[in-house]
């Protein structure tokens, strides 16, 4: 009679978590070209119990012990209870790959993964536990159900691969004896032993040693072909394509199996007791002592053993059939998929069967409860990026985004490749130029994830104004020519508007630009201002350049004089022009003289009388004689204007009283 053990699958899934067992990590450096290798144990296999019943006619026993034709004992005994068996296959499996190679778009990611079982981390353990009952002649209470429990040896041992030696996991039990009156009747101890040996390579990748499908999210480029490792620590390889920008990446082994040859056989072993052989002979001689012709003890004559009952059978041979009852071969070939997949129910009927993960780890079957083993590499980008280029003085805000991985995480940044933080978010102040932030993101089981890149511009303007100081009548107008420049050193693309504006103005003045603004990168304006019955005297200008952007922007000042003269102010100015033309030896002495008297009376006149129109006919005067000196060539007329026209010549000092 065979008893059917049923041991299911489980897909394993590697992506950007692991869902399953526990991981050590091996991390290179965030910013360094070197690969990284995270190493994630898990448990495969199961636990799963199945009823035992074995009754060799309990009701109505059989003869065992047949004498002359005549039987002379019968028995019979029947078993109930469950056979529980667990299997552990301890495995590390390794994932390697470049950070670095997740910074080139659409570019080669080789990714290899290697697998090993984890010495000492395998167990097989198995255990019967119920009643038996007895039933033979001149057995009084067989009826009652004696207890019974025999359960495996302990055992650890490495999951076998390759050249490996087999593995054997003996049985133990304590046995139990049955006493009748007094009698020991019969003993039953459980007799087993299983062996596991290592699968042979398979005739296709995914039917030997430990076998994989590997399923991508993230990248492109998964493997078509189940991956097999056919010996402890070998490694897989293949080669991923990046995607276009920074995407979280999953690797999926899915499913993970560990393929082992099985052998052995489990039994509760029956056996009459030499105090019982002995009854049973010395009841056959009293009872058959005179049969024959003459009289001797009978048991001289005949073998008056009792055989022991036959084995109660737990299993036997290999797990392939207990497989294909439960119908694994042909779960575990779908997952697998593909030509390899149709070949799992032949390669189990060979006596090979594939150990797989549950969830959670160990678990009891059936049902049926897939496990995932979850590798992932975190995404990382820079959120607050300036808009535009920067202002030289103005700080900024970045903070690493993570998606992907599992957290907690560290961070590593740099500044123009140096180490400059490690926490989530950085604030600094670049200087003038360019400026390179990275930032990589390590998770918790040791992914490294892909550099994000920022390169943050600044860039600095000076405004000025020429002259530095002017002069302007109280009613009148004058100019300053202003720049605009870029400070040497400032990236000279992408730059921002910058508006000029003028402050500090005294009552009755206006000022005009024009342009009133222009490009950073460099420009000129006229600044006009206009005076209406302003207050005589000096004042401060703030001149203003202003990059009106948000958070970015920021103004640059220069300081301007503004004098107002009143117009008795003003022509003593005129005055030191004509001294000068006399020191030139364009004008005599009396002609000098005759024009700053003219001038100084003026001054008088809008002194004493400025509610009378004196001084008009005075200035009136001198601009006569100026124009007579021009048509009499003693000066030109560019040595006319510079007495007559201007801001601040003789006509704009009439125009501001009004003559």
């Amino acid at each position: 009679m065979s008893v059917r053990l049923r041991l299911l699958s489980v897909p394993l899934v590697v992506s950007v978590q692991m869902l399953l067992g526990t991981a050590s990590v091996i991390t290179a450096h965030a910013n360094s070209p070197d690969p990284v290798t995270i190493t994630k144990h898990s448990d495969l296999g199961f636990t799963t119990g199945m009823p035992v019943s074995i009754d060799t006619g309990i009701a109505s026993p059989p003869c065992l012990l047949d004498i002359a034709g005549i039987c002379a004992f019968h028995g019979a005994v029947k078993f109930v209870g469950t056979l529980t068996a667990g299997v552990t296959i301890g495995t590390d499996v390794a994932l390697t790959y470049n950070p670095a190679d997740l910074n080139t778009p659409n570019g080669p990611l080789p990714v290899s993964i290697k697998y090993t079982p984890t010495p000492g981390g395998s167990t097989v353990t198995y255990a019967v536990d119920g009643n038996m009952t007895f039933n033979f002649d001149g057995c009084t209470g067989c009826a009652n159900p004696v207890p019974f429990h025999g359960h495996s040896a302990p055992n650890t041992f490495t999951a076998p691969m390759d050249s490996d030696a087999p593995v054997t996991i003996p049985g133990s039990s304590s046995g139990i004896t049955l006493n009748v009156l007094g009698l020991d009747v019969m003993t039953a101890t459980l007799g087993s032993s299983l062996t596991l040996a290592p699968a042979p390579a398979g005739s296709l990748p995914g039917l030997g040693g430990a076998a994989a499908v590997v399923q991508v999210t993230g990248a492109s480029g998964a493997p078509l072909l189940p991956i097999e490792w056919d010996s402890s620590g070998a490694s897989q390889g293949f080669t991923l394509t990046t995607p276009a920008s920074p995407t979280p990446l999953g690797i999926s082994l899915s499913p993970l199996v560990h393929w082992v040859g099985t052998s052995g056989n489990a039994e509760i072993n029956l056996h009459w007791t030499d105090d019982f052989q002995t009854a049973v002979e010395v009841a056959a001689d009293i009872a058959g002592d005179c049969i024959l012709p003459f009289c001797v003890p009978i048991c001289t004559v005949f073998d008056c053993t009792v055989s022991d009952p036959s084995p109660i059978p737990l299993f036997s041979g290999g797990l392939g059939p207990v497989y294909v009852s439960a119908g694994l071969d042909t779960a575990i070939g779908s997952a697998i998929g593909g030509l390899a997949g149709s070949l799992v129910a032949s390669r189990v009927a060979a006596g090979f069967v594939p150990i797989p993960l549950t969830s959670p780890p160990l678990a009891s079957i059936p049902p049926l409860s897939t496990g995932a083993l979850v590798f992932g590499v975190p995404a990382v980008s820079i959120a607050g990026a300036p808009a535009g280029v920067v202002l030289k003085g103005n700080s900024i805000a970045l903070s690493a985004v993570v998606s992907g991985g599992t957290g907690p995480f560290s961070f590593a940044w740099t500044k123009n490749s140096a180490p400059f933080a490690a926490t989530v978010g950085i604030t600094d102040t670049p200087a003038l130029g360019s400026t390179t932030y990275a930032v990589t993101v390590t998770d918790s089981f040791g992914a490294v994830s892909n550099t994000a890149t920022l390169v943050v511009k600044v860039y600095d303007f000076t405004v000025a104004g020429s002259p530095t100081s002017l002069q302007i009548l109280t009613t009148g107008m004058n100019t300053y020519a202003i720049t605009e420049a870029l400070v040497v050193g400032s990236p000279t693309t992408g730059l921002p508007t910058i508006d000029l504006s003028v402050s500090g103005l005294p009552s009755g003045a206006v000022a005009g630009f024009s342009p009133s603004s222009g490009s950073a990168g460099g420009f000129t304006s006229t600044l006009t201002i206009t005076t209406a019955n302003a207050p005589p005297g000096i004042f401060t200008l703030t001149l203003t350049g202003t990059d009106a952007r948000a958070a970015i922007g920021g103004t640059r000042t220069a300081t301007l004089t503004l004098q107002v003269l009143t117009p008795a102010q003003a022509i003593p100015n005129v005055i030191s022009t004509i001294q000068g033309l006399k020191a030139a030896g364009v004008l005599n002495g009396g002609q000098a003289n005759s024009l700053i008297v003219k001038l100084q009376h003026a001054i008088d006149s809008l002194t004493t009388k400025p509610d009378q129109p004196t001084a008009c006919n005075q200035l009136q005067a001198f601009v006569n004689e100026v124009h007579a000196y021009v048509q009499a060539g003693i000066l030109t007329q560019a040595q006319a204007d510079s007495l007559l026209g201007g801001p601040l010549g003789i006509l704009a000092i009439m125009a501001s009283i009004p003559c």
